[in-house]
């Protein structure tokens, strides 16, 4: 909810997002933010220009007044966009208002949305570019991105322009652009400082889906002209040196083919986050800064992850490797690491030549119930500063429990761990009372947590309520019609599969520390993952059962025990292998995982999967051919995410549950200690 003191961005935005949000139901929405956005364009660029005479402006005018009695404006909006783009000072090109609003139910939807910006307060006054950032918040959360990149959080995102710190002039690369909100964060960071007319940008969208609200985005952020072209990582590796600052959030574990001359070690075949880090650094001029998002395994993984690691330490390109707090993406709790990647002895001081820092920032950040944690403007600061004091030599960059400068002997006799954790340690000097002060104020905020999201829980419940009284037509299919054929929305086969028998990952297989973890059905639970005990093989194992790996969106259910078991993958569990006495389905681009998910789990289909399986009561077992043959109520994709979506809410607020009460008994058993010490 918006309160009475909220930014006018922020209420403009969610009066959008309310007036929008009833049309997503039941209809394809693919272009709706590009229209969203090309419309703000639009209006920002006619209350610039205010002429009434103006030909463009009186269009758009026009437009207005026929959305606030509830007439269709889309031909006044399609004619005023087409003169516009004609003008001087028009900041897109023409190419990118060809498409508008051509779905046949985007009448409905656009005459609300243009309604409620004449609404007031608008857009006069407002900072256009924070409401297309919001919207694009609120479009991540809801899931209605397009997919193959993830929407970067503002916070994020201007931690990586601090930490990369861009000047005029620079040539600034994003390989992986997304809704172009990395880009956008480096010219609201150079607006400023003064103009950005002077600097280049780059943008390639891993999905071409994302070529349209990037350039968009950047258009609403002062970039003149934005070029933005579908990503072809390998032509890039083909022209290296070209730019000042390569700043990106990739999608972690894809692959990029065409490897050239310029690589550390060339990546395993099973995880290309090395990949794309290598593709940064080879597009740095000398003495050029990346900055760049990696999965917090990248920093530790063994195998030729390690050999990479390493070469990259003694070659001097890593500058700082910063460790970010968990659930700071929407829909996903996986934790994040930002590395800073430096060209040459220029990207460095002359007193940091030997060493690395690292920061455990996992602390920061504060987050409002289920909601993505977020990082305030203090949280990256407190970073950025850290890593400019270190840049300069100050003797004040170890700060107990948050950062200490390594050195390169360190770091390779650590096999090139990279981990903030093993090297930063914990503050020192605090006594039982102060530790459990602490988490007395951690439980606090626990139950805020908890209670606040009880709150949306019951707003949630309320809509699904209503859902059911409406009724929910279906089709009834069986589970391997569902997945016969097709492909998911990142272009995955769709299949279902067994775990590898136990041949192929015996008990001799697993490995101590490190590696690639192993599901079993213990590990899983109908609120997710547990990591508690979990096994491991190593990476090079892994690589060998490659058709056993776990991508996100990935539905693993227990063959034995609880039936109906299963959990959806999620990015933190993406290239985890499927273990012995588990399936896996991946599910095509027209089926919800998470309603999936909640329909195995469902009192329906547990009855059905124990009247066909085998065994005892106490182990009972199912196989392949039974499961393909249970019977699957299929809704329409808008009513799978949406009961998708509540189901997912409910498992987190168990999972809020379950936390409150570990905290509440580690409160009990350090309070107890408290009491007996001298």
């Amino acid at each position: 909810m918006i309160g009475k003191t909220a930014d006018p961005a922020a209420v403009v935005a969610d009066r959008l997002w309310r007036v929008y949000a009833p049309y997503r139901r039941g209809r394809s929405t693919a272009g709706d933010l590009d229209a969203m956005l090309a419309i703000l364009v639009l209006a920002d660029y006619a209350g610039a220009e205010g002429r009434p005479e103006v030909n463009f402006v009186n269009r758009w005018r026009r437009a207005l007044a026929e959305a606030a009695v509830g007439f269709s404006p889309l031909a006044d909006l399609r004619a005023a966009l087409q003169e516009a783009v004609r003008r001087p000072g028009f900041p897109l090109p023409w190419s990118s208002v060809l498409e508008f609003g051509d779905g046949p139910d985007d009448a409905a939807w656009m005459t609300a949305f243009v309604a409620a910006l004449d609404e007031a307060p608008g857009l006069g006054g407002t900072a256009v570019a924070d409401v297309c950032e919001l919207l694009l918040q609120r479009h991540a959360v809801e899931g209605a991105l397009p997919g193959g990149e993830f929407y970067t959080p503002r916070g994020i995102a201007d931690l990586l322009v601090d930490l990369a710190d861009p000047g005029p002039g620079d040539r600034i690369m994003d390989p992986a652009c997304g809704p172009g909100s990395v880009l956008a964060a480096a010219a609201r960071h150079l607006a400023e400082r003064g103009v950005i007319d002077d600097n280049s940008f780059e943008a390639y969208a891993v999905d071409r889906d994302n070529v349209g609200p990037a350039t968009l985005n950047l258009a609403l952020h002062g970039v003149s002209m934005p070029q933005v072209e579908p990503a072809d990582p390998a032509a890039l590796l083909r022209s290296r040196g070209r730019v000042d600052r390569v700043l990106s959030n990739p999608p972690f574990n894809q692959r990029i083919e065409g490897w050239g001359r310029e690589r550390f070690v060339a990546p395993p075949e099973s995880s290309g986050s090395f990949a794309w880090l290598q593709l940064a650094w080879s597009q740095l001029k000398e003495g050029g800064t990346a900055a760049v998002v990696m999965p917090a395994r990248a920093a530790w993984a063994g195998g030729a992850e390690a050999m990479i690691r390493r070469e990259m330490v003694a070659r001097g390109a890593v500058l700082a490797v910063v460790a970010l707090p968990t659930h700071l993406f929407a829909g996903t709790n996986i934790a994040v690491h930002v590395w800073v990647l430096g060209r040459g002895r220029r990207s460095r001081s002359a007193y940091q030549s030997d060493s690395v820092i690292l920061i455990d920032a996992r602390g920061t950040g504060s987050r409002s119930s289920e909601r993505p944690r977020v990082l305030s403007g203090e949280d990256v600061d407190r970073i950025a500063d850290r890593f400019r004091l270190w840049l300069g030599g100050s003797e004040e960059v170890d700060e107990p429990g948050f950062s200490r400068s390594v050195s390169y002997a360190e770091l390779i006799e650590n096999a090139g761990n990279l981990d903030p954790r093993t090297y930063v340690g914990t503050e020192s000097g605090l006594g039982g009372t102060a530790d459990l002060s602490g988490m007395l104020a951690d439980f606090e905020r626990r139950s805020r947590e908890t209670s606040e999201h009880g709150v949306e829980l019951a707003q949630i419940a309320g809509a699904q309520d209503q859902l059911a009284r409406d009724g929910v037509g279906y089709r009834s299919l069986l589970l391997k019609d569902v997945v016969s054929g097709g492909s998911t929305a990142s272009g995955r086969p769709v299949r279902l599969l067994a775990g590898p028998s136990g041949s192929l990952v015996r008990a001799q297989d697993y490995v101590e520390i490190g590696g690639i973890p192993v599901v079993m059905p213990k590990d899983i639970s109908n609120i997710g993952f547990i990591v508690d005990g979990i096994k491991y093989i190593s990476e090079q194992h892994a690589e060998r059962l490659d058709r056993f790996r776990l991508g996100r969106g990935d539905v693993v259910v227990a063959r034995r025990g609880d039936l109906g078991r299963c959990a959806v993958v999620g990015e933190e569990q993406q290239g985890w292998v499927c273990g012995t006495g588990c399936f896996v389905i991946v599910p095509p681009a027209t089926v919800d995982s998470h309603y999936l998910a909640a329909f195995l789990r469902s009192p329906e289909a547990k009855e059905w999967l124990d009247a066909h399986a085998t065994g005892s009561l106490a182990l009972q077992t199912i196989s392949l051919d039974v499961l393909g043959m249970l019977p699957v109520a299929l809704p329409d994709l808008d009513t799978q995410r949406s009961i998708g979506e509540a189901m997912w809410s409910l498992d987190a607020h168990e999972r809020l549950l379950l936390d409150q009460l570990a905290a509440m008994r580690d409160i009990r058993s350090k309070a107890l200690s408290s009491f007996l010490r001298e």
